[in-house]
């Protein structure tokens, strides 16, 4: 196998031959955000001198805990760097004007990283002949946190705008179509993409937009709402307000450590998985609200895909203790909130979905519904009446495991063709190979379909009308159906 060298605007890059792609690693969007430029707005990347060698491994990811979802989804460990504006691309040998697909992982904002090798895009460049990007962002203190006299709002978004401005510009050289960008991001990263569609800047950027299991049921707090948390973690940090110096001088372990503080100091109930970090309406990079933004139509310029796993919520609380104690209790109070004049009938209703009527269960049906069901179908509702296009999809192939079911994060193996990445992963342990294939080339395909034509029915065969206002979906199981717009508890 021979490396490719790729002749760019800012000077010629060294991929690595991947067997059927070629793939670029640590290709830098953004001047390192260390120094003088943490807690600050994202820097081009100066032209390079000479040969820059991207053909070594993945990217690093960002200094991070520990993930909430390990337990699902299994571990791949990976570098840590605080220097971690970087581009991992897969591009099919000889590839010239395909379309490019540009991937935004989730993580609650503070894991995940694009060069993880669960995310790796070579299987679905190869198979589906586009070309995958893959950015990593800061996350977490150093990313999602406004730290008043220290930290803006929403430096991590600004990382993925730097991104995808650097994509639109560049991608050209690695055989993208550079007027045919699709952006696609899973849970944080499906509300990164939201946010961004606020942004008047954001049709320069891309064309069409995939959102997969976008916690849209959550809304954007404004930067004050984040004060009491920034203070804990600058008392735990022992900085005092306002001095940036000695934050941009505090190890990244005692960034981490402190933000352990943070996450300690927060009372939650077992049910409430709503993330510590989120992007803030500040204003200024955010002016309105992302949710709020895609109900009234505002982003019909742009073609979208949008969906959910049918069980949302179960990853949140696989093997978890304290939930399934409580669960009966929490049911009855989320239902004595929403439903305070008619309690015991909408409970009934709702038990009434789910065969047996387990509370545990029917609690996970409602927060997958609050958190990410309602809130998407009305996003597509307000999407085209305000005149765009959107399709929306449920993916309802269920791990082997009862308790984990179709949660969420169960659908990325299938987006990106790479089973064998995913081997340690609990929630597709004993599951059928060829089963899993089988999926995964018409989810994927779907999604390369539309990456490349606009409609994710193009060249796939599958039966998938356009969304309608009180419509249909596409559900994505052992066997494709159109199902119903899944009702609201």
């Amino acid at each position: 196998m021979t490396d490719t060298v790729f002749e760019t605007r800012f000077g010629p890059v060294r991929g690595r031959d991947d067997g059927d792609c070629i793939h670029i690693a640590r290709l830098r969007y953004g001047a390192a955000p260390t120094g003088d430029r943490r807690f600050a707005p994202p820097q081009p990347v100066a032209p390079w001198d000479g040969e820059l060698d991207c053909s070594a491994a993945a990217s690093p990811i960002p200094p991070q805990l520990p993930s909430r979802l390990a337990k699902v989804m299994g571990d791949f460990p990976a570098e840590q760097d605080e220097d971690c504006l970087h581009l991992d691309i897969w591009t099919p040998k000889g590839a010239s004007g395909l379309p490019v697909l540009v991937f935004l992982h989730g993580g609650a904002f503070m894991t995940g990283g694009g060069g993880l090798s669960c995310y790796s895009g070579g299987a679905l460049a190869a198979r589906e002949n586009i070309v995958v990007v893959n950015v990593t962002y800061r996350l977490g203190v150093l990313g999602f946190l406004p730290i008043p006299g220290i930290a803006p709002a929403n430096l991590g978004l600004m990382d993925q705008e730097l991104a995808l401005r650097f994509t639109r510009d560049h991608v050209a050289a690695f055989g993208g179509d550079s007027a045919n960008i699709t952006v696609c991001g899973q849970s944080a990263g499906a509300y990164s993409i939201a946010a961004l569609m606020t942004r008047n800047t954001a049709p320069d950027l891309f064309d069409k937009a995939i959102l997969m299991s976008a916690p849209l049921g959550i809304a954007a707090d404004a930067p004050a709402a984040r004060q009491p948390a920034a203070k804990v973690l600058l008392d735990a940090l022992g900085v005092a307000e306002g001095d940036l110096a000695a934050a941009r001088a505090a190890p990244v372990e005692a960034l981490l450590k402190a933000q352990v503080a943070m996450l300690t100091a927060q009372s939650r109930q077992a049910d409430n998985v709503t993330p510590p970090f989120m992007p803030t309406v500040d204003g200024d990079f955010i002016a309105h609200d992302p949710v709020d933004y895609l109900k009234a139509g505002k982003a019909a310029w742009c073609p979208t895909v949008l969906g959910v796993t049918r069980e949302e919520h179960a990853a949140f609380h696989f093997q978890d203790q304290a939930f399934a104690a409580n669960a009966s209790a929490l049911l009855r109070q989320r239902f004595a909130e929403d439903y305070p004049d008619n309690t015991e009938g909408a409970l009934a209703r709702a038990r009434a979905m789910r065969n047996p009527p387990d509370d545990r269960a029917v609690l996970i049906d409602y927060g997958s519904d609050k958190r990410f069901v309602e809130a998407t179908f009305h996003c597509a509702d307000g999407h085209v009446t305000a005149g765009g296009k959107a399709w929306t999809y449920i993916f309802a192939w269920q791990s082997p495991n009862a308790e984990i079911a179709a949660c969420h994060c169960i659908d990325l193996p299938f987006l990106f063709g790479n089973l064998a990445d995913w081997n340690g992963a609990p929630m597709l342990a004993g599951a059928d190979g060829s089963e899993m294939d089988a999926v995964a080339r018409s989810f994927g395909g779907a999604f390369a379909a539309f990456a490349g034509t606009g409609a994710p029915n193009g060249s796939t065969g599958l039966p998938w009308p356009a969304y309608q206002p009180s419509g249909i979906a596409l559900s994505f199981d052992r066997k494709i159906t159109l199902t119903v717009q899944p009702p609201s508890l």
